[in-house]
């Protein structure tokens, strides 16, 4: 159900999601398109990376702790593919590390894996109203 806060134009916006553990990407995809995102999950980077669709959504969610991520490789793929969206990074890294760092440069976030839903939902409304609406405007 959507609630009076939500722009009913967010049912085009698409979030792709990448986490390793099936329950947990489950539970956010659902939760995710209770509040009318468009959602593609990925159990791998690989994945994401495999599906062309995935250059057309403005909000990448990863998993950093999943086995042989490489976040900033994975991003650097996707910008270098034309993607020019904004990353939600869940892990628990140190502030001031080289990933950090780099992600900051490009303006993604990053944020403990358990973040809350709400504090998600208001993040992904940050990344793409700052993000992807001139991206929409030039295409």
């Amino acid at each position: 159900m959507q609630n009076a806060s939500t722009p009913s134009s967010r049912q085009t916006i698409g979030v792709s999601l990448v986490d390793g553990d099936s329950t947990i990407r489950h539970a956010r995809q659902l939760m995710l398109r209770s509040e009318d995102y468009d959602v593609r999950s990925y159990a791998t980077c690989a994945a994401l990376l495999a599906d062309p669709r995935s250059r057309d959504y403005p909000c990448i969610i990863l998993d950093l702790e999943m086995e042989d991520v490489d976040g900033l490789a994975l991003l650097r793929e996707m910008r270098g593919s034309g993607w020019r969206g904004k990353a939600i990074l869940l892990d628990g890294l140190d502030p001031g590390s080289a990933m950090l760092i780099e992600a900051e440069r490009h303006g993604d976030t990053l944020f403990a894996r358990n973040i809350g839903n709400r504090a998600l939902l208001t993040e992904i409304a940050s990344s793409i109203d700052h993000g992807w609406a001139g991206w929409n405007a030039e295409d």
